[in-house]
């Protein structure tokens, strides 16, 4: 058995209202003239030349690889001759000792000197007495032990008078460091009894006394080694700096 529900009129609402078509090409028509009359869309943003930002990077790239050679570089280029220390050639090598490193320097040469050679600074002084103290080996191991000592007179004429003294036996000399108590080295006293060299440089006279403790039986053979250092050691006055 079926129930017959009641119908009702359908209500103006429950459908969508149908526009006529003349009407839908009066709004199109509406639409497209406002369309028209609105300001057109700005132009969208120009992207700078690309030119621009490639020379940038390249310069970048160039600053940064000269950095990077500069510091890999090395110290002393491989083609650049680096400076040496230069050394004056001679037969033996000197050095000096701890107890003397530096050279001594005084004024008063008088004090510093024995017999006429004392006498003759005492009328004639010195600008400065510099001395030092060095030790060599010889070939068959023996230590020499020599002190060079740097005078300064005031003129070149002084300077010979007092190399021709020195020259002489029996006239005293410059004392040596030894001799003089500065450096100990037993049983020696003095190094006077060694060699004997010297030489004139304008207003200096570099004088040198070298004398070793282990003497042999030849005397003579002896002294002409000691001459033989004393005469070596002359060129280390250079570098006393007078």
């Amino acid at each position: 058995m079926t129930q017959n529900l009641p119908r009702f009129p359908p209500r103006p609402t429950d459908t969508a209202p149908l526009y006529p078509a003349d009407e839908l090409m009066k709004l199109q028509s509406i639409m497209d003239n406002r369309q028209g009359q609105l300001p057109p869309p700005p132009p969208p943003p120009q992207r700078k030349s690309t030119w621009v930002g490639k020379a940038l990077a390249l310069v970048g790239v160039a600053v940064v690889s000269g950095f990077v050679w500069w510091v890999l570089q090395p110290s002393n280029p491989v083609d650049k001759p680096v400076a040496q220390p230069q050394k004056t050639a001679g037969e033996y090598e000197f050095t000096t000792v701890p107890e003397l490193p530096e050279p001594v320097k005084d004024s008063d040469c008088a004090a510093h000197a024995t017999s006429q050679t004392q006498a003759f600074f005492k009328t004639t002084p010195c600008l400065q007495l510099t001395r030092a103290f060095y030790t060599a080996k010889l070939p068959d191991g023996r230590t020499v032990y020599s002190s060079v000592s740097v005078v300064k007179m005031k003129t070149a004429d002084e300077a010979r008078q007092l190399r021709e003294l020195t020259q002489k036996d029996g006239t005293g000399n410059v004392k040596d460091l030894v001799l003089d108590k500065a450096i100990s080295v037993p049983p020696l006293t003095t190094l006077a009894n060694g060699g004997y060299a010297s030489e004139q440089r304008d207003q200096l006279v570099v004088i040198v006394e070298s004398d070793s403790p282990t003497r042999g039986a030849d005397a003579l053979a002896h002294n002409k080694d000691m001459k033989k250092v004393s005469n070596d050691a002359i060129r280390l006055a250079s570098s006393f700096g007078n």
